[in-house]
C-alpha cells in the first residue's frame, strides 16, 4: 500500500482525502517528509473499514480523537500514516487532561481549528495547496502564529503553547507577538496537560540540531512563565540573576546554564536535559566566603536529587532517569580532573560511567567552555588529557559482562563498594589476572576468595564549586 493507492481507495468510495499539517509544511520548506498526516471526511469507523477492505491493518489507537493509523510505503521507506476525520472542535475542560473532539465534514473548518497557520495547510494528491489562513506566507516570514485568536487556540488545547516553542526551536522561527503574549498570559494552563505529553514535546525541543537555538527558546520559555510551571526547581536559578560571581565564572547561574546547553553539539535529549539541570543544586548550596565570593560545595549531589524529581514528574523511563541522575551528580568529576589522578582513578570514572561516559565527557566540555575564558582554556586542556588517558587504557572498553553489576547488587553490594569492586575487576582484567567478558561465575568466585575487594578504594577529593 502506498499513498497513491490510499487516494484511489478514498476517492473511489466518494470520500475526500488530503495531506495536511507537517508533511505539507516540510514539503514547502524543502525538508524531507518522514511522516504523513492525512485528513478526510470519512468517519473513523469508515476509515477502519476502508483500510480493512484494502488488506491493510488499521490501528485505532487514537480513534477517540478521530485518528486511525496504518503502514504505507513512501519514498523514504515504510512509514506510519495517520488518517484523521475532519474536526470542528477540540477542547480541554477544567480538571481533564483529555480533549473532547467533535467531528465535521468541512476541510476549511478543520484547518481553522489547528494549532498554527504553518500546520493549517492541506494539499491534494496533485499538489494543489489549500491555504485559507496564510500559512505559506508565515513560512516565508519564518513565524509561528495561531490561525485565530491565540487565547482561544490555547484554551482549546494548552499543549499548543509548548508546541509553539518546539516549532520555534526546530524550524528556527520566531513566535508572533500576540501569540507569545497569549502564552505569557495563560501559561498556567499547561498544568492541565498530561506529563507524558510534556515529555514528548520537551524531548523534541531539546533534540533540535542547533544547541544555540535550544538555549534561546528555553530562555523564551522562562520569560513566558511556562518553564517555571513545568520545572519549578529552576526558579532558584532564575532568582540568582545578578549575584556576584567567582573568578572562574563570567555569567550568572541561569546564563551559564544556557551557555552550557548551547555548547552541547550532540542532539541528545538526555544530554540536553542534563545540561539544563546540571547546576540545579547551586542555589540551595550557595555560601559566601569571607572574600564575598559565592561557593557551591556539593551542588552536584543536591542537583542529582532535584533532577531525579524532575525526571519522575516528566515520566522518564527508568534508564533515562538513571542516566540523567548520573550525569548531573557526576558532572564535576571530569571538570576537576588533574594530572595527579592515578590510572585506577581514571578506570574508576569509566567504570562508574559505563555507557554514559561519552555523554559525561561532552557535558563536561560544554560546562567548562561556559566559564571564564582563562579557566575554560585550562579546563579544556585537562579534559583533553583525560580523554587521551581513557582512550589509551581499557577504561572505555567493555571488559565485564553487562549483567555482572546487577548480580552483585542482588547479592547486597551497593554504592561505593559496588563501584569499587567493578573498578577492581576491570583492573584485574586489564592486568591479565582475570579473563575479559567471562561468565559472571568466574568473577563471583574470585570475589568470594578476596572479600576485601572494593573496601580500600582510593577516594578522590570532593568536587568543588566551579
Amino acid at each position: 500500500m502506498n499513498l497513491d493507492r490510499l487516494f484511489d481507495l478514498w476517492e473511489g468510495k466518494g470520500y475526500r482525502l488530503y495531506m495536511v499539517g507537517g508533511c505539507v509544511r516540510d514539503r514547502l520548506l524543502g525538508r524531507p517528509v518522514l511522516d504523513y498526516d492525512l485528513c478526510t471526511d470519512s468517519s473513523p469507523e469508515e476509515t477502519m473499514e476502508l483500510l480493512r477492505t484494502a488488506g491493510c491493518r488499521p490501528h485505532p489507537i487514537g480513534i477517540a480523537y478521530g485518528t486511525v493509523s496504518t503502514g504505507i510505503d513512501t519514498p523514504v521507506g515504510h512509514s506510519v500514516v495517520q488518517i484523521t476525520t475532519f474536526r470542528n472542535e477540540e477542547r480541554y475542560f477544567p480538571g481533564s487532561r483529555h480533549p473532547e473532539v467533535r467531528f465535521g465534514k468541512d476541510l476549511e473548518a478543520d484547518l481553522a481549528r489547528r494549532d498554527f497557520t504553518i500546520n493549517a495547510m492541506a494539499m491534494d494528491r496533485r499538489g494543489r495547496l489549500i491555504d485559507p489562513l496564510g500559512g505559506r506566507e508565515d513560512l516565508e516570514r519564518r513565524l509561528v502564529r495561531t490561525p485565530g485568536p491565540p487565547g482561544e487556540t490555547f484554551a482549546e488545547d494548552p499543549l499548543r503553547m509548548l508546541r509553539a516553542f518546539r516549532f520555534a526551536c526546530i524550524l528556527g522561527f520566531g513566535i508572533e507577538e500576540s501569540t507569545f503574549r497569549a502564552i505569557s498570559d495563560r501559561h498556567e494552563l499547561i498544568l492541565d496537560i498530561s506529563r507524558e505529553r510534556w515529555k514528548m514535546e520537551m524531548d523534541r525541543l531539546l533534540s533540535a540540531r542547533d544547541g544555540g537555538r535550544v538555549a534561546y527558546v528555553l530562555d523564551l520559555m522562562k520569560r513566558s512563565g511556562m518553564l517555571s510551571d513545568m520545572i519549578p526547581e529552576l526558579e532558584g536559578m532564575f532568582d540568582s540573576d545578578g549575584l556576584s560571581r567567582s573568578p572562574a565564572h563570567r555569567y550568572d547561574v541561569w546564563r551559564h546554564t544556557l551557555e552550557t546547553v548551547s555548547g552541547v553539539a550532540r542532539p541528545s535529549a538526555v544530554l540536553r536535559w542534563a545540561a539544563l539541570l546540571h547546576d540545579l543544586g547551586k542555589p540551595g548550596c550557595m555560601i559566601t566566603g569571607e572574600d564575598g565570593i559565592p561557593h557551591f560545595y556539593g551542588h552536584e549531589r543536591l542537583g542529582a536529587e532535584l533532577s531525579d524529581r524532575v525526571a519522575r514528574r516528566f515520566r522518564f523511563s527508568r534508564k533515562e532517569r538513571r542516566s540523567l541522575k548520573f550525569l548531573v551528580g557526576n558532572h564535576m568529576r571530569p571538570v576537576l580532573y588533574s594530572t595527579e589522578w592515578s590510572d585506577r582513578a581514571v578506570d574508576r570514572l569509566a567504570a562508574d560511567a559505563g555507557d554514559n561516559l561519552e555523554l559525561l565527557l561532552e557535558l563536561a566540555k560544554s560546562d567548562i567552555s561556559a566559564h571564564d575564558t582563562s579557566y575554560a582554556e585550562k579546563g579544556l586542556e585537562r579534559l583533553e588529557e583525560l580523554a587521551r588517558r581513557l582512550e589509551r587504557s581499557d577504561a572505555g572498553k567493555r571488559l565485564l559482562p553487562r549483567k555482572l553489576g546487577k548480580i552483585l547488587a542482588e547479592k547486597g553490594l551497593e554504592g561505593r563498594r559496588l563501584a569499587g569492586v567493578l573498578a577492581e575487576f576491570r583492573e584485574l582484567v586489564s592486568g591479565g589476572v582475570l579473563p575479559a567478558m567471562a561468565p559472571p561465575r568466574i568473577y563471583l568466585d574470585y570475589l568470594e576468595d578476596h572479600p576485601e575487594m572494593g573496601k580500600g578504594r582510593m577516594t578522590l577529593d570532593e568536587p568543588s564549586d566551579p
